[in-house]
């Protein structure tokens, strides 16, 4: 076994502890823009070009974008950006043209709201649940966990609960400005010293002659070995952004339809790069650490790779791209707790006050709940496959089948398509994936025949209606 021993000083812990109390400094600050809860939970719909391409990018780029590329490429070579990422992002394109003006063109703040108009208020608090489940970011505080770990020796759930700590408390002050705001700063830290640590781990590998010596043969295939059903799970979990909380609450808060669009082409192209990136690193850790486990072997080579304060100054940039996403899900979760299943059902004249007080007190809970169940997964790919594979199979069909499904559209098509899609993920888990697939295999289809035959039980709905969920 090779030493996991890291170089790190009291140089890199200063940077670290600048990094977040940067982090809630600016939470702080910003929060003096919010006036009401749209302000809070949407802020103010005026997020410009830049903003709305920085928070995107930043958002995005999770743990499953970072971690789990890496890990995909440690054991799969050039697969993890053949597979995974290219037809993923250009798989995004229509989402970009035509999803995010629309998007941007209805008044609903949440995905249930949409729902709940698209269909009626049961499909509203089903995809309610659902969201929140996908809110909790077991992916994020794994992988939090497991760099914690690898710096500090810690246990992995003590660094998960500090960084979620962090994560709520910034977030809680100004709701999406905070989470927008620091977004752009861990946008510029994420490319800037990610890119920065190429160089020094080409050299270490001995650039492309040294990895083909070092790396098995199979490294170099497009598809790394990888099974039809292995390539079609990693096609498929691209694709569940088209109903991604998140994604649609930053199309909402653009100032226009233009710039919701223009701005998700260029994250695109960002993602694309970044993502290559990733790859060519992930690619270095099996040419160097070939003994550790993935995301343990990326840590410990990206750490020793740099001098002291920028490797801490490192971590702060891998620290930025989880805690950016954990800050998001974590606002949409509380966002959807309050506006779509405790304010139209329990308490329809909440104030703005009461909506951003129960609003914090939920992104509390959703924290939470993520650091307790998180550490049932040992790999971030695993929970990025079973938390995407749940979401993508239970939303993917009756979100985009709402939006633009132009034959008879029913509440039973809605209802029935995400509660198969979800009981079946669940079901196929639970039997240890008969036939060696994994579930979203069976459940998106599943969702789907149930969306056709859902849609033939009971009268068509108005599509004229007004929501029955709005905060």
């Amino acid at each position: 076994m090779q030493d996991v021993v890291v170089n790190w000083t009291n140089l890199d812990w200063l940077a670290i502890f600048m990094y977040l109390g940067g982090m809630i400094l600016v939470g702080w600050y910003v929060s003096r823009k919010v006036r009401n809860s749209e302000d809070y939970l949407m802020a103010g719909r005026a997020l410009s070009y830049p903003m709305v391409v920085a928070t995107v990018a930043a958002t995005w780029y999770g743990s499953g974008a970072v971690f789990g590329t890496a890990e995909l490429a440690f054991g799969s070579g050039i697969a993890a950006f053949v597979v995974w990422c290219v037809p993923a992002h250009l798989g995004r394109i229509p989402l970009a043209l035509w999803v995010a003006p629309r998007v941007r063109g209805v008044k609903e703040n949440t995905i249930p709201a949409l729902l709940g108009r698209l269909y009626a208020r049961p499909v509203a608090i089903l995809g309610a649940v659902l969201i929140v489940c996908y809110s909790s970011r077991l992916m994020d505080i794994v992988s939090v966990g497991i760099m914690g770990n690898t710096v500090t020796g810690l246990p992995n759930w003590v660094i998960g609960a500090v960084i979620v700590g962090v994560v709520i408390c910034y977030s809680m002050f100004g709701g999406l400005w905070s989470v927008v705001m620091t977004d752009v700063l861990q946008f510029f830290l994420m490319t800037s010293l990610t890119l920065l640590l190429l160089p020094g781990v080409w050299t270490a590998v001995g650039g492309f002659e040294g990895l083909r010596t070092a790396l098995p043969a199979g490294h170099f295939s497009p598809a790394g070995g990888m099974s039809v059903s292995q390539i079609l799970v990693f096609f498929l979990l691209g694709f569940q952004v088209y109903a991604d909380p998140a994604a649609y609450q930053r199309f909402g808060a653009s100032n226009s339809a233009k710039t919701a669009k223009r701005a998700y082409l260029t994250c695109l192209l960002i993602w694309m790069a970044f993502d290559a990136v990733m790859t060519m690193l992930g690619l270095g850790a099996r040419a160097l650490y070939p003994e550790l486990q993935g995301s343990k072997a990326f840590l410990t080579m990206a750490i020793n790779a740099m001098p002291p304060f920028l490797t801490g100054l490192w971590i702060c940039s891998i620290l930025a791209v989880i805690m950016s996403t954990m800050s998001s899900f974590f606002l949409v979760g509380a966002t959807t707790l309050t506006c779509d299943l405790i304010k139209p059902m329990f308490r329809p004249c909440m104030t703005d006050r009461e909506q951003i007080r129960l609003t914090r007190i939920f992104m509390v809970c959703i924290g939470l709940s993520g650091c307790l169940l998180a550490f049932q997964f040992s790999a971030v790919l695993d929970a990025v496959v079973f938390l995407g594979g749940l979401y993508l199979a239970s939303a993917f069909v009756p979100v985009l089948g709402g939006l633009f499904w132009k034959w008879r559209l029913t509440v039973a098509g809605g209802f029935l398509s995400m509660l198969g899609g979800m009981g079946v993920t669940l079901l196929w888990q639970s039997l240890g994936n008969p036939l060696g697939l994994k579930p979203m295999l069976v459940a998106l289809p599943a969702s789907f025949l149930l969306f056709l035959i859902g849609n033939m039980i009971g009268k068509p709905i108005d599509r004229n209606a007004e929501s029955v969920n709005e905060c």
